[in-house]
This record gives C-alpha cells, structure tokens and sequence, in this order.
C-alpha cells in the first residue's frame, strides 16, 4: 500500500503523547537532543498520526499488531513480537520513517572508540 496520507485533521493533545512516547520506543536509545532532531522528530509524529488516520478512514478500525486480514470467511494475522504500543519496521510509514533516518536517529550501532 502506498504511503499516502488522506486525513488532514489535527491531533488532540492525547494522540500526541501517545505517538510521542511511541516513536521513543521506536528510535531508542536515540534520542532527539539536537534542534534539527527535534524538529525531525516532531514531524515523523505528525506522519504517524496522519498515517494511523488514514488507515482508520479506509479500513476502519484495526486492532493494533494486525499484520493482515481477509473479509470472505474472516481470517487475521498478527505480527510475532507486538506488544500493542511499540512501533516497528512494518507498522511505522515511510514518510516518517525517512525523516528519522535521515536525522540520524534510527542509527543504533556502537559509539567509535577513539584511540589516542
């Protein structure tokens, strides 16, 4: 499915926390210090909202962890490992996937060691 964002509403203050503490787990231990992180992070939960509506008004409500359904003779398939609020590869969009990865804040590798 292609990453198109239809809602064009504005998130009341409890959606906001809840991404903002989603999108935590999703980039820890990173965390956005920097202002240009900041700001890359407060616009991947602006997409994650949108994204999560857009979801909700064409498929109507989907229980969290679903990876897929079938209507004829109703099948569903969960995600292995979901714990219901974190975020992973398959449930986060691309457009605030991107942001993160281009601020830096989806890198998780080890601090360089400087020698002297």
């Amino acid at each position: 499915m292609p990453d198109v964002h239809t809602w064009t509403g504005t998130a009341t203050e409890e959606e906001t926390a809840m991404m903002v503490d989603r999108m935590k787990l999703f980039i820890f231990p990173n965390e956005a210090r920097a202002e240009d992180e900041i700001e890359a992070f407060n616009k991947a939960v602006e997409y994650q909202i949108a994204h999560e509506h857009s979801l909700q008004e064409q498929y109507g409500e989907i229980p969290d962890g679903v990876e897929a359904f079938k209507i004829g003779d109703f099948s569903m398939n969960f995600e292995e490992g979901v714990n219901g609020i974190g975020l992973t590869r398959k449930t986060i969009c691309e457009a605030a996937y991107s942001v993160l990865l281009r601020a830096g804040l989806l890198y998780r590798g080890l601090p360089r060691a400087v020698s002297e």
